[in-house]
């Protein structure tokens, strides 16, 4: 009788491996949206505030230039060169017009929408290579780590 003998490897063994299994896939992926975003005419710059404002929605101009870490002359410099390719709207406020708000423009939500698209498309034909069991057994998977990752910062453990 040939006894199998299991190893149960320690968490951070673990982590270790799947960090070195997965850092290839997010860098090869955020090289691919890096091009499709260049492609695109679209900045990481413009992409982050785009984003932030598909997120939080409109916000003042003082604290689009705190978000992205430069001063008020700099972010309308960014702002204004977003807001010709009509990514992006200015409004004043009726109550102080000296008080500028930003927030997403169609197009800008669109150009969202079409990289967030290419990437889903990526990812499906990737997923489309596995077989039925290798698919369910990811997604459980996925989900688990994710709703680990949940537990952490719910509980501010950020190690």
């Amino acid at each position: 009788m040939v006894r199998v003998t299991r190893t149960i490897r320690d968490t951070a063994t673990v982590a270790t491996e799947l960090i070195e299994e997965l850092g290839p896939i997010i860098a090869g992926e955020r090289a691919d949206f890096a091009h499709r975003c260049h492609e695109r005419s679209i900045s990481m710059t413009h992409l982050h505030l785009m984003t932030l404002l598909e997120t939080y929605g409109p916000l003042p101009m003082s604290r689009v230039a705190e978000l992205l870490g430069c001063g008020l002359p700099t972010a309308t410099g960014i702002v204004s060169r977003m807001e010709e390719r009509g990514l992006v709207e200015r409004q004043h406020q009726a109550e102080d017009r000296r008080v500028v708000t930003l927030s997403l423009a169609a197009a800008g939500a669109n150009e969202i929408r079409q990289l967030q698209l290419g990437r889903r498309q990526r990812m499906a034909t990737a997923v489309a290579h596995l077989s039925d069991d290798e698919r369910e057994r990811l997604l459980a998977s996925v989900r688990a780590l994710r709703a680990a990752f949940n537990r952490v910062h719910s509980e501010g453990d950020r190690a």
